[in-house]
């Protein structure tokens, strides 16, 4: 047996159905406290309650909608609310404002999105930030992704929402940055269909095709499939990918309020001469090393190869008294095979071309498998005379996590003699399994239960709480498949996180709102004696303004949040150069004291003409040690991004305008092992800087059209991330891409 930590609340059994407080409140549910159909008297059938009808879409699509914006969400509460009804901060990245950015990966989205920092510690890792923490919380409908994910290719969704602050109430961890929920494209009742080319820089060639069709002649039964097929070169040497996306999903009105949907997607990414870090930003003599942009240190051969696929299905019911209820099932297998070289390590001598070392990884085909949950049930009911809404549900899954044992056979040095001349050309190591393996299991579920009160007409309050359980360990096996035990064991049980809501409206256009939760995440990082940190805990709390004009088309709040998170996972700069944990890992300590992160974030979002769309927002970001040390040193305290098109009528019908920015202040990271050669620490800065993005389209006719995107316009060069290893990782250059689309 190795380490084993255990945080517990309770001797409640580990993982159950539904906490005490939700089976109480179902109880109450059933006794007709809740269900008006059942407990409504006299006075109270005189309120007429909304008609609710499940129909193909479940809810409302932003596709076809030609707007940067929504009309409602349910990321942050499950609740059908509109985002002036929702007491945190959301943005929504529709599926017009995709298409007009060119945006083919999620990263591509969210590095337009308000608040969302996007960085890249080499070409496959890429991590999202948001107020001062990094994002873990990604979801499909509602659902965790799968992990050992390739970054999402964005031809499958309708839309993405991110709601920014904590949503423990839905997610249990109760993450402080956002959460990023990807809402996948749905069939239409009637038939279209689309294609198109895109053609870019670098050898970039894209096709995708989408069709959606009726089944039968009402309707009731539909389809829909979407395909992307790419292969791209890049501003780095040796760097080529394929991949392949694809999705199938149908829905059939089994009934009039039953809705059933199935489906499965797919992405399949293969690419070599994939990086293992980033640059060095000093040489050998102290001096900045300021290699090229295309520098890369790679070999040929490198990869990070990924195929995923997620099986899903849900039922959404009508219930009486105007209730609904929904039951969701999704499982994702993912497997890689990873074998990289790169020189990443040391720092080089400009004159000789010497100082760099290899990193080598090779490993067999790892496999991760996610099986997850989500039902809930939602609906009105009466009490003291006033209409009131409730949600009582379940989320959570398993993951499990397959490496092999066995060892690589490498036939190479690793020094680089001259990276000057590296061209990547040695052999490509082997590895040999030795048939035994090791599983890590996570699970993590638990129950929930809110309300939201109208306790005046203009002023709702939501309250609600979670309880979670997770529990994660280790499970090893014998060259002949023989289990011989489990480390690493870490469980918490029975956590509790409250989460509160108001909103007021001022009046038609404008509402007041605030809200607060706690913050429970368990960590995976461990410390130099290979023991997993304590899990991190806190709170969250917001106060904005938010405003909805010309029917919902354009959307805008103002927003002031303060978070305090305790435990933070730092690097362990205590342990001697190179110091490495049993599986490879840095050590790590805990930031007992914590972190406070407080600012103030504006958005807007949607028309402000007709034919004008723009979407944005600014945030101001302050984030400390307890003792007073600036924190989230890589994170910008000042981010503006912006967005905007404009479609012209008359004599120019047909041409469509648009721009895109983002502009932030300077960052710095800590170095990790000091500026060479006196190790002295110091940091590794990053000027601030603005980017500047340019598209232009024109509809050809009512079934064809050709698009122009230019990204960084003004060939910006700037870093997407500094420190890593004392590396950086240049972004990229001016890019083009023209796209020519039909529908019929």
């Amino acid at each position: 047996m190795q380490s084993t930590t255990l945080f517990s609340t309770s001797r409640l059994p580990a993982l159950r159905l539904l906490p005490r407080l939700l089976h109480v409140t179902l109880l109450s549910l059933a006794a007709g406290v809740a269900l008006p159909a059942q407990a409504a008297d006299a006075a109270a059938a005189d309120v007429t309650m909304p008609a609710v009808t499940v129909t193909g879409q479940a809810i409302a699509t932003t596709e076809g909608t030609q707007s940067y914006t929504a009309g409602e969400t349910r990321s942050a509460t499950r609740m059908d609310l509109s985002l002036r009804e929702t007491p945190q901060s959301v943005s929504v990245i529709t599926r017009q404002l995709l298409d007009d950015l060119g945006a083919v990966r999620l990263d591509q989205a969210l590095a337009q999105t308000t608040g969302i920092q996007v960085g890249q510690n080499d070409t496959e890792r890429t991590r999202f930030y948001a107020r001062g923490f990094g994002i873990n919380n990604l979801q499909i409908d509602g659902m965790a992704r799968g992990g050992n994910a390739p970054l999402q290719d964005t031809i499958l969704y309708d839309r993405i929402e991110v709601v920014r602050g904590a949503t423990g109430l839905m997610g249990g961890t109760g993450d402080p940055s956002a959460t990023i929920n990807m809402i996948r494209k749905r069939p239409a009742k009637t038939f279209q269909a689309s294609a198109g080319l895109i053609m870019g820089r670098w050898d970039d060639q894209r096709f995708e095709a989408d069709l959606s069709t009726p089944l039968n002649a009402e309707g009731s039964v539909r389809a829909r499939t979407a395909l992307a097929w790419q292969k791209r070169d890049s501003y780095l040497d040796m760097y080529h990918e394929r991949k392949t996306v694809g999705m199938v999903i149908l829905e059939a009105d089994l009934r009039p309020g039953t809705l059933l949907t199935a489906g499965v997607d797919f992405q399949d990414n293969t690419p070599t001469g994939a990086t293992w870090g980033a640059v060095p930003y000093w040489n050998a003599d102290g001096s900045l090393a300021n290699l090229p942009r295309n520098t890369s240190l790679t070999t040929p051969w490198s990869t990070w190869a990924n195929k995923q696929h997620t099986i899903f299905t849900s039922l959404d019911q009508r219930l009486p008294g105007n209730w609904n209820m929904h039951l969701g099932y999704a499982r994702t297998e993912s497997t890689n095979r990873t074998t990289v070289a790169y020189a990443g390590a040391g720092y080089p001598d400009p004159s000789t071309g010497a100082g760099m070392r290899l990193w080598t990884g090779a490993w067999g085909a790892g496999k991760s498998t996610g099986d997850n949950f989500d039902v809930y049930a939602s609906g009105p009911f009466t009490l003291l005379g006033r209409q009131h809404t409730a949600i009582v549900g379940w989320n959570g899954g398993n993951q499990s996590a397959r490496s092999l044992g066995g060892k690589a056979e490498i036939n190479y040095p690793n020094v680089v003699p001259d990276y000057r001349s590296w061209t990547g050309n040695i052999p490509r190591p082997v590895f040999h399994p030795d048939g035994s393996h090791t599983q890590t299991v996570t699970r993590l579920a638990g129950g929930y239960v809110a309300t939201r009160l109208s306790l005046a007409d203009p002023l709702h309050v939501i309250v609600g709480a979670r309880s979670s359980t997770y529990r994660t360990d280790t499970r090893s096996y014998d060259m002949r498949g023989a289990y011989t035990g489990s480390g690493d064991l870490v469980e918490t049980r029975n956590e509790v996180t409250p989460y509160v809501g108001a909103v007021f409206d001022i009046n038609k256009h404008y509402s007041a709102y605030a809200s607060f939760t706690q913050l429970f995440n368990p960590q995976s990082s461990k410390d130099r004696n290979n023991q997993f940190l304590a899990p991190e805990t806190g709170d969250n709390a917001e106060l904005g303004v938010k405003g909805e004009f010309y029917d919902g088309k354009l959307n805008a709040s103002a927003a002031l949040f303060h978070t305090k998170k305790k435990n933070m996972a730092e690097l362990d700069r205590t342990v001697p150069p190179g110091f490495l944990l049993p599986d490879g890992g840095q050590a790590m300590v805990a930031n007992g004291a914590g972190v406070t992160a407080k600012g103030v974030e504006f958005d807007l979002s949607g028309q402000l003409s007709p034919g004008w769309e723009a979407s944005g927002g600014y945030t101001y970001l302050h984030a400390a040690e307890a003792d007073g040390r600036r924190a989230a040193t890589t994170q910008p305290r000042h981010l503006l991004r912006l967005a905007t098109s404009y479609r012209f009528d008359g004599r120019l019908a047909g041409l469509k305008a648009g721009a895109s920015m983002t502009a932030q202040n300077a960052t710095y990271s800590e170095s990790w092992y000091g500026r060479p050669p006196s190790g002295e620490m110091t940091n590794i800065p990053q000027a601030g800087y603005a980017l500047v993005n340019a598209m232009a389209s024109y509809a050809i006719n009512g079934h064809a059209s050709v698009q122009l995107n230019v990204n960084n316009l003004l060939d910006k060069k700037y870093y997407r991330t500094i420190g890593f290893y004392d590396s950086v990782f240049w972004g990229e250059p001016r890019s083009v891409s023209l796209a020519v689309r039909t529908t019929f």
